[in-house]
């Protein structure tokens, strides 16, 4: 095709890419580095513990980090039992005082149990976080996972992870208002909110 002598576009002109839009927001690039420049960027030195949470599994860890915080700084707040009247816990474990743990729940360690939440009998709870308004019944097992609030956990039930806490399976995690079936074992996996578990599954991701 030949160009008229009015058309002025050419394969050699320059452009400027246009400014994408994002929905996000970068901590180096959009926040410290602008701050920096202004020279309105601090740091503040501290002697406590910290921890990058990069992988959802570095939750558990933190968990874990200030559960044995509490055992120094505040060790009312970390549950103590029996194993006849009251449950057995093994290091450091949080109970919240609105849940329910029968006496025949081995708990720890590293557990933390949010309120309204229901631990039934025979049930073993080993590094993991139980959110508010959790079910967890008979026998059932929970190992390494963070149970999502109002999820409920079926007899004879387990769900675990690797404890791997920076891999991106490390660990299991179920969304709010998971409901896991009796009898079906969930190992590695991420489930998104109010779905029903009624089969064993092994390092998927649920949508």
């Amino acid at each position: 095709m030949v160009k008229s002598p009015k058309d002025t576009s050419s394969t050699n002109s320059c452009s400027f890419p246009r400014p994408v839009q994002t929905d996000f927001v970068r901590l180096d690039q959009d926040i410290l580095t602008p701050l920096a420049g202004k020279k309105k960027l601090y740091t503040f030195e501290t002697k406590d513990f910290w921890e990058q949470i990069k992988t959802p599994g570095m939750s558990l860890k933190c968990s874990s980090l200030y559960l044995t915080q509490y055992r120094q700084s505040a060790p009312d707040l970390l549950a103590k039992g029996d194993g006849i009247k009251s449950p057995t816990f093994i290091g450091d474990v949080y109970v919240h005082p609105s849940a329910k743990v029968h006496p025949s729940a081995k708990v720890g360690p590293n557990v933390s149990i949010s309120a309204n939440a229901r631990v039934g009998p025979g049930v073993r709870l080993i590094g993991c976080i139980i959110l508010d308004g959790v079910e967890v019944k008979e026998n059932a097992v929970i190992l390494h996972s963070i149970i999502g609030w109002k999820s409920s956990i079926g007899r004879w039930a387990r769900v675990q992870g690797i404890g791997d806490y920076a891999a991106k399976l490390g660990i299991t995690i179920l969304g709010e208002n998971v409901s896991v079936e009796d009898e079906v074992v969930v190992t590695s996996c991420i489930v998104l909110p109010h779905k029903t578990l009624n089969m064993s599954v092994h390092e998927e991701i649920i949508l």
